[in-house]
């Protein structure tokens, strides 16, 4: 783990029991990975704008935005323990969410083709004042790709609602040759470091 924040003690953010994890989150890949781990769930979501400030780099866009989702809902939970995540992809001086349209994603898996990028998300734990905050990195090395390459890939996965227009998990092994990190943290939640924290 890395570029930890401020930090009440850890026993404040583990589960007891069979208490209930609240998910400030609405990916379908973060739940999976947490519910695949055998964390009990809680889904509740909150809409906060997700365009970086100026100036912001990658990591504290994604450090800040992972604190303001488990915050807005820790705020009507009190005394439950809240997760807030957030992941984009940094590549060559930019920031990679997710694609507006086809083309969009078509010209972010080019850029990627052949050349290595930056996963990051930032992750939040917080129960009441207690808060725990920090960043995952893994690197990706892609494939060397064409346009048939990615055409068959959209065939078979929607990238529209991915970061960077791909899902390692979904048929990565056209796009992806290699990574260095956690493989959880590409797919949306460095799931391993966060059961190391709530204790399980």
């Amino acid at each position: 783990m890395a570029a930890a924040t401020a930090i009440t003690p850890i026993s404040a953010l583990r589960l007891a029991g069979d208490e209930t994890l609240v998910l400030a989150s609405a990916s379908p890949r973060r739940r999976e990975l947490l519910a695949r781990a055998g964390v009990p769930l809680e889904i509740r979501t909150a809409d906060i704008p997700e365009a970086p400030q100026a100036g912001e780099s990658p990591e504290a866009l994604v450090l800040r935005l992972a604190s303001a989702k488990a915050r807005a809902v820790a705020a009507a939970m009190p005394g439950r323990l809240v997760l807030g995540a957030d992941t984009v992809i940094a590549f060559a001086g930019r920031i990679y969410g997710k694609p507006a349209d086809l083309p969009s994603a078509r010209a972010m898996l080019r850029a990627f083709a052949g050349r290595e990028h930056t996963v990051l998300t930032g992750v939040c734990l917080l129960r009441d004042c207690a808060e725990h905050c920090w960043l995952a990195r893994t690197t990706v090395r892609f494939r060397a790709l064409d346009d048939a390459v990615i055409d068959g890939y959209f065939a078979l996965v929607n990238p529209l609602d991915k970061a960077g227009a791909y899902g390692i998990q979904e048929h990565g092994e056209m796009i992806v040759a290699g990574i260095d990190g956690l493989l959880s943290n590409v797919i949306g939640l460095p799931v391993e470091e966060v059961l190391a924290l709530v204790g399980r």
